[in-house]
């Protein structure tokens, strides 16, 4: 794989390329014992911009794992379009309830049947400040070839795709 870096602008437009097409993330947070725990999260269909928003609630694992330490890990996979990324940032807790609307989607409700004005319901918002990427360049047909004639021939490096690091 060749390794390429991001920054700034260039940066969250390559976020956007690889997560617009998620609907499902894993967050991982940092329990007050200082193990990571991971849970799969639903996101809503806003465009990234350095932020990611998800809606849970004020009373969960989550959100007391939140307050005492705010960094956290948003990880997507999708295999097979070959695309993988982690981003690291910090979360915060928005109970700002027109923020609650802006970002309320229809299936949030299976989770707060009273609507987007239950008062269990806040928005997890985490900046995010880096990233790391792999990206397939071809199909997975392709990468096995280029994996298998690799093997046979003994070249030392064999590119089927794209790594790198992201600065936001």
């Amino acid at each position: 794989m060749s390794e390429k870096n991001y920054t700034g602008s260039e940066g969250i437009q390559k976020i956007q390329e690889l997560i617009k097409d998620a609907h499902i993330a894993m967050l991982t947070t940092i329990t007050a014992e200082g193990t990571l725990h991971a849970r799969p999260m639903a996101l809503p269909d806003s465009p990234f911009d350095g932020t990611l928003w998800f809606i849970t609630r004020n009373d969960s694992g989550k959100t007391d794992e939140i307050r005492h330490d705010s960094q956290v890990m948003v990880s997507f996979a999708e295999p097979k379009d070959g695309k993988f990324i982690a981003l690291s940032g910090r979360a915060a807790l928005v109970h700002d309830r027109s923020l609650i609307h802006d970002h309320w989607t229809p299936m949030a409700k299976a989770w707060f049947p009273q609507g987007e004005d239950d008062p269990a319901v806040t928005l997890l918002q985490i900046h995010i400040d880096s990233a790391e990427y792999w990206e397939a360049s071809s199909s997975k047909l392709v990468r096995f070839t280029k994996l298998a004639l690799a093997s046979v021939t003994g070249a030392e490096k064999t590119s089927v795709g794209d790594s790198g690091h992201i600065s936001v």
